[in-house]
């Protein structure tokens, strides 16, 4: 009996118990290593060995931690891994991507158990905006990853390479193979030249392979994982709120929430007409026998929506035309105010919908109505541009060192008094050597302005093709919009078109500083600006609102590409 029960300790897994599994093109080899089998490569060299007594040492909070969480996700992965043919213990990746976290993110804004960024997630078919991020949901995320490791392994035909790649960019895998090609070395994983993050990823997969498959060695074989997925998806319109949806199946809103981490805001997306959500099973019986009895979604519900709208005219019109209308009575003591607070909406607003002006009286009973949001609105505010109106563009500089707000007052044409108000400072000393701080306001008519679909913020850890193939354009094309003569030149949160910019000078632009404008020309003046980290000639042309030749003139330059660091350039100055 002692002998049968140590038997059963041996070879009872953390995760599930490893069988033989028929070859595949994926899976194609077994690695046996102390007795355990892998269908991934594991070599137990002394950096593995290293990884696996720093995480079960110092790190053994954070092992235990994913430990008990992988309870709820490693079925999932495994079963989804096994039905696509690929390595079962593949999975081994979560734990050294995000510790099995849904919502995990890191310094490059990498997100989900499977640490996509975006970019990459919506190639691999996953949405991701301001009302949803599927990266945080583990099926499609699994399902995204799946593909994009099969697409690696396509390319590769190694598993360690394959996973490098996941880590790092296939194109810098490739670039790092043809260097050791070109040198007569050998191109595997161990020989390759790739980044010191690269190659630590790897040894720690496979440090986390043996210490999930061998819990009891390493004293962990008391750690219990939490309960497997039980989720059963349903589909709603959007004009049921998750709030309703708590309440119909009887469940808190804090369950649901953290069952869905994809709808992260806690609100359907209201730029579909449809949409998907886990539902426990022991609480989805509840849900479809509660929209038996009552098809129709809650129009109270639609109150918390209004706090993602503008408080703008044309917004209020939008929702007065196609919202849906709810009607309340006036009780003893109410005022415009509180009213308002509660159905979370303005006062502005209530007065308009209901016919009152400064001398209207509420009388007890009254009753009144307001309007809440249907799909229809957001479609409606997503899909059409504000009307056009003139719009203040804030104008920045970063304060050099040993700068103070009287020499840059002076040197823009303003005043200490408005760059303290532009820029909330509580003091004129208030400043910091590399603040940004506004130096005044251009006024640009919305009409002018440049579509917003046209001008991104480039993200971290892209590239021109990936911009290029994600737009559907060509790089050369990027680089001509946007005045680059190379592709070092792109950096992280700059402005950038990824279609034509608009043809001309903008006529209507002009800059305010100090003073505002009048019915005459505007003059030309000029001032005295320092060449910055990645400026060029065209660029500062672009802002100033002149033209490369004139800055040539301007300042006797002999070559409109050659510019200096902290170089002194006279522009022309309009106001």
């Amino acid at each position: 009996l002692f002998v049968k029960k140590q038997h059963l300790v041996k070879k009872q897994p953390a995760i599930a118990k490893q069988a033989e599994f028929p070859r595949t093109l994926y899976r194609n080899k077994i690695w046996k290593v102390e007795g355990e089998r892998y269908d991934i490569p594991l070599r137990y060299t002394s950096k593995v060995k290293r990884i696996v007594r720093r995480l079960t040492t110092k790190k053994r909070k954070q092992i235990i931690t994913g430990m008990r969480r992988s309870g709820r996700y490693v079925p999932m992965i495994t079963k989804m891994l096994l039905e696509e043919g690929m390595p079962r213990d593949l999975v081994f990746m979560v734990p050294a991507e995000s510790n099995f976290n849904v919502s995990a993110r890191s310094h490059k804004s990498a997100v989900g158990l499977w640490q996509f960024i975006a970019s990459t997630g919506r190639i691999y078919g996953l949405k991701i905006n301001r009302w949803i991020d599927e990266r945080r949901d583990p099926v499609l995320a699994t399902k995204a990853a799946i593909k994009y490791l099969k697409h690696l392994y396509g390319i590769f035909g190694d598993w360690e390479l394959a996973m490098a790649a996941y880590n790092t960019g296939e194109g810098r895998v490739k670039r790092a193979i043809k260097r050791a090609k070109r040198k007569g070395m050998k191109h595997n994983y161990s020989s390759l030249r790739l980044p010191r993050e690269t190659r630590g990823y790897v040894p720690a997969i496979m440090a986390m392979a043996v210490i999930y498959k061998n819990p009891a060695r390493y004293g962990l074989g008391h750690v219990r994982p939490i309960q497997a997925m039980d989720e059963t998806k349903a589909s709603l319109p959007v004009s049921f709120s998750l709030e309703e949806v708590a309440q119909r199946s009887k469940m808190s809103f804090r369950l649901l929430r953290d069952k869905n981490p994809a709808l992260f805001l806690g609100v359907p997306p209201m730029t579909q007409k449809r949409y998907s959500f886990y539902v426990p099973q022991r609480f989805h019986t509840n849900l479809m026998s509660s929209l038996e009895q009552n098809p129709a979604p809650s129009k109270k519900w639609g109150l918390s929506y209004n706090a993602l709208l503008g408080n703008s005219a044309y917004v209020t019109g939008v929702l007065e035309k196609f919202g849906a209308p709810i009607y309340f009575k006036v009780r003893n003591g109410d005022n415009l105010w509180d009213l308002a607070k509660k159905h979370k909406t303005s006062i502005r607003r209530l007065a308009r919908w209901n016919k009152l002006n400064s001398k209207s009286i509420l009388r007890v009973n009254r009753r009144m109505k307001t309007y809440v949001p249907t799909w229809r609105v957001f479609k409606e505010v997503a899909g059409t541009s504000a009307p056009s109106s003139p719009r203040l563009i804030a104008q920045r500089i970063r304060v050099p060192k040993g700068g103070s707000l009287s020499v840059i007052a002076k040197r823009y044409r303003t005043s200490v008094k408005k760059l303290i108000k532009w820029n909330k400072l509580s003091s004129p000393n208030a400043l910091r050597a590399g603040q940004r701080l506004v130096i005044g306001y251009r006024k640009v008519s919305n009409s002018k302005l440049p579509s917003a679909a046209n001008i991104i913020r480039v993200p971290r850890n892209t590239t021109l093709s990936h911009l290029a193939l994600r737009y559907k354009t060509t790089v050369k094309k990027l680089m001509s919009w946007n005045g680059l003569t190379n592709s070092k030149q792109l950096r992280a949160g700059m402005r950038f078109y990824v279609k034509a910019p608009a043809k001309g000078r903008k006529k209507s632009q002009k800059i305010i500083v100090a003073k505002t404008s009048s019915n005459k020309a505007p003059k030309v003046r000029h001032r005295i600006i320092r060449v910055r980290n990645g400026d060029t000639l065209w660029r500062i042309a672009r802002f100033y609102q002149t033209t490369v030749k004139e800055l040539v003139v301007l300042n006797e330059l002999k070559s409109a590409s050659r510019l200096r660091l902290n170089q002194k350039l006279i522009v022309p100055f309009r106001s």
